[in-house]
Order: C-alpha cells, then structure tokens, then sequence
C-alpha cells in the first residue's frame, strides 16, 4: 500500500507553494525607553540564510533554504522560505539596527528617532 501526500494544486501550469513551503514565524515584540527589541523564532535557518530589509515605515525580515531532502519524500515539513513586515509606529535611526541569531532566534534591537520639539518664532 502507498500513502502519499499531493498537498501541491497547479494553477495554468504554475506549482503553488503546499502549507508546508510557507512559513509564518512567531514574533515578539518589547520596549525599553526608546530602544525596541524583536525576536522572530526561526527554527531550521540559520543567518545566511535570512535577510533584514530597513524602510521608512519598518522592517522587512526575510528566508529562503534550499531542501536538502534527496530520494522519494513521502511526506515532509521543511520550510523553504518566509517573509515578514514588521511596522514600527513613529521613525527609527537605521543606523542603530542591530541583529543577532542563536538557536534559531533571531533577535533584532533599534532605537528610535529623538522626539525633538521645534521652537517657534
């Protein structure tokens, strides 16, 4: 007997991504003054294979991996790729971002912009 999971639909002759192929990681998100801190969960990548992107409005934090599965894969839950927009309220210096990756945590620290009050004349 085979079992077998399709788990792929076709679309004008295109392959879609299967539940498995796309990933949605858990984020956190604190405050310490004027310091942001973000950690995403990202089990499996490793920090070649993840990209941060800075914007006028947040950050867009990004992977892809390749499969390393070889031979007739019946089933299987490896990630190949994410991506993420994570909004800051209010601007950010983005020369302070900061980013690090242990154990399949990214953690990624900013500070944002000083409220500055103009006088006027």
């Amino acid at each position: 007997m085979e079992i077998g999971i399709e788990g792929v639909v076709k679309k004008a002759g295109q392959r879609i991504k299967t539940i498995s192929e796309v990933f949605y990681p858990p984020i956190d998100i604190s405050e310490e003054g004027e310091e942001v801190f973000i950690y995403l969960d990202l089990p499996g990548f490793n920090k070649e294979e993840v990209k941060i992107l800075s914007t006028k409005s947040g950050l867009k934090v990004s992977g892809k991996r390749k499969k390393e599965i070889t031979g007739r894969v019946v089933y299987e839950e490896r990630v190949e790729e994410f991506s993420k927009f994570i909004r800051i309220n209010g601007e950010f210096d983005s020369e302070s971002i900061k980013a690090s990756m242990e154990n399949g945590v990214l953690t990624i620290k900013l500070r944002r912009k000083e409220v500055k009050t103009v006088p006027i004349n």
